[in-house]
């Protein structure tokens, strides 16, 4: 499950939304640039669709660059879009790791909660907690 606020902090804390910004506005130059003055290209539908090829790598062919303006603005865009991708997977990996920490967190704090309180727990729960500790020792080991 997302947790939005971890989400935002980390977006926020990464400086991934001015990456976005960056990344969107070089996107929409490269498109205008390109149905500007590439002849191959038809308008501004055609270029955005060269420019989702060439970020995607996916490169169907079916728009081709001919002039060295075209290929050029292809080059950087592509570079770019490498740049940024990396810069995304570190943001999944990033959320992540600062889900499963916080997660760990939790749990070893209601576990702390649960030793404090150790003479108010039932037999049973404490049967559970020792549990606990022996899984935790056999982790450790």
């Amino acid at each position: 499950m997302l947790n939005f606020r971890l989400l935002r902090a980390i977006f926020n804390g990464s400086g991934l939304g001015h990456a976005t910004v960056l990344f969107c506005c070089a996107f929409v130059a490269c498109a205008a640039l390109l149905a500007l003055f590439e002849p191959g290209i038809s308008g501004i539908g055609d270029a955005l669709w060269c420019c989702f090829e060439t970020v995607s790598t996916i490169g169907f062919g079916d728009i081709l660059v001919q002039t060295a303006l075209g290929r050029t603005v292809v080059v950087i865009l592509s570079v770019t879009s490498i740049f940024f991708l990396a810069v995304l997977t570190a943001f999944v990996v990033n959320y992540c790791s600062e889900a499963m920490r916080a997660r760990r967190d939790q749990s070893i704090a209601l576990f702390v909660d649960r030793l404090e309180h150790l003479p108010d727990l039932s037999t049973a729960e404490l049967e559970e907690l020792s549990n606990q500790v022996k899984e935790l020792r056999k982790r450790r080991a």
